[in-house]
């Protein structure tokens, strides 16, 4: 074999595992998403945030845009002039360059108010952005827990169903011998069916939340979606209410937004009112024109006043119009306060709520276990009846589904009290 036809041979087996290898990873399941991994996802596909973004965008260049009002504005013309003799015999064309530079000294204030607009926008778009993003975490947060909820009860709903199974073929095994009446069959039956259409319902539930965590994310529904359970115990530092409330006051970026806004609808109030009253203004101005060989310059500062004696009212409405948006944002920054405070307690008393039910939940579910299989060893033994067997299942799979409701309930709690606060921008650790 010459080298030429091993190096050939060679390449090919190479191919060849390699198309294997690939084959294998991509039958592979998909990794399940962490809920860092929901998170990240999420800030990079949601609309909404990237809307914000956008505006931010847009603020910084009308901030840009109002700034540039403070330089010099310089200006290159090219000018061509056509003329002749009275009776248009000859005509005459000549060309030239211009070069003129303007500056706006003073305006009376219009200027710096204009800044101050387009400043304060700024700032609000920009803390609009941040609460976008907060809650963008919060809702994808909320919904990761509520897909781990759901898929938890239906873990719960199948052991319900098998439960049912076994005491239903342990009582069918007992009339099968004679050593029970075919008519206890039928409340094990009754409870076996209730159990499968338990299940069935559960398994749905689990569908749609996943589905609902991924249209959170920005996802189209995929079937092998799956999310993975967090890696250890959350574990959080319940603070007082008052803290909670501090906390909120000094972090939530609409508090920032509603005082930006109120700024900017002040500097637009007294924009409106500059043009009500006679206002000066200073301008400078230098040109330059080269013009059939010839250069001339000329320079010139032009001071005075402005008054609008008549405009059909346009700059009265403009006034009042200004008068009510500061006044709608003076209220809107007061009540923004009392709204989170509100916020604030409500997700105080779900989080100190749902920390008691969990605790509260874990003595039910260990009575539940312990009542279950002390009713399992009596029926065995003859001494207790379907209905006590029956009812025990009830009460065991209601204190697993209560302890899954409260655990969730107490992770969503973590991440509405981060939220209310302004304090959530990544997992609930």
């Amino acid at each position: 074999m010459t080298r030429e036809i091993r190096v050939v041979v060679f390449l090919l087996l190479t191919f060849c595992l390699a198309a294997q290898c690939s084959e294998v990873e991509q039958s592979k399941p998909p990794k399940p998403w962490s809920l860092d991994d929901c998170i990240k996802a999420a800030l990079e596909n949601q609309v909404d945030l990237q809307i914000a973004l956008n505006q931010v965008v847009r603020a910084r260049a009308q901030y840009s845009k109002a700034r540039s009002s403070y330089f010099p504005q310089v200006r290159v013309e090219n000018i061509a002039f056509t003329g002749g003799n009275t009776e248009g015999v000859l005509n005459q064309t000549t060309t030239g360059t211009a070069v003129s530079v303007q500056q706006n000294l003073f305006d009376g204030g219009l200027r710096e108010a204009s800044i101050a607009i387009a400043s304060n926008n700024l700032r609000a778009s920009e803390a609009q952005r941040k609460r976008f993003e907060q809650t963008v975490v919060y809702n994808v947060t909320r919904a990761y827990f509520e897909l781990l909820r759901a898929k938890r009860l239906a873990e719960v709903a199948q052991k319900n169903v098998e439960y049912n199974k076994a005491l239903f073929n342990q009582v069918q095994d007992m009339v099968d011998k004679g050593e029970a009446a075919a008519v206890d069959l039928l409340p094990v039956k009754a409870q076996l069916a209730n159990a499968k259409l338990n299940l069935l319902s559960a398994k749905n539930q689990v569908r749609t939340a996943a589905i609902e965590l991924q249209n959170q994310i920005g996802f189209a529904p995929r079937a092998d979606f799956e999310v993975a359970e967090p890696a250890e115990p959350i574990d959080f530092q319940l603070q007082s209410l008052d803290s909670y409330v501090s906390l909120a006051l000094r972090a939530r970026t609409d508090i920032q937004q509603s005082i930006a806004v109120l700024h900017a609808a002040c500097a637009q109030r007294t924009s409106a009112r500059i043009v009500l009253y006679p206002r000066p203004f200073v301008t400078a101005e230098y040109q330059r024109r080269v013009s059939g060989g010839y250069t001339n310059s000329a320079s010139q500062i032009i001071g005075g006043f402005v008054l609008d004696l008549f405009d059909g009212g346009a700059n009265r409405a403009a006034y009042r119009e200004a008068e009510a948006v500061f006044n709608n944002a003076q209220l809107e920054a007061a009540q923004i306060e009392r709204d989170i405070r509100a916020e604030v307690e409500e997700a105080y008393l779900n989080l100190t709520s749902a920390r008691e039910r969990l605790t509260a939940s874990a003595v039910s579910l260990e009575a539940a276990v312990e009542n279950y299989e002390a009713q399992k060893e009596r029926y065995a033994q003859g001494s207790g009846t379907t209905l006590d067997m029956l009812n025990a299942e009830v009460q065991l799979v209601t204190a697993q589904a209560g302890q899954v409701e409260a655990q969730y309930d107490y992770y969503v709690a973590i991440a509405q009290i981060k939220y209310a606060t302004g304090t959530i921008w990544g997992g609930t650790k």
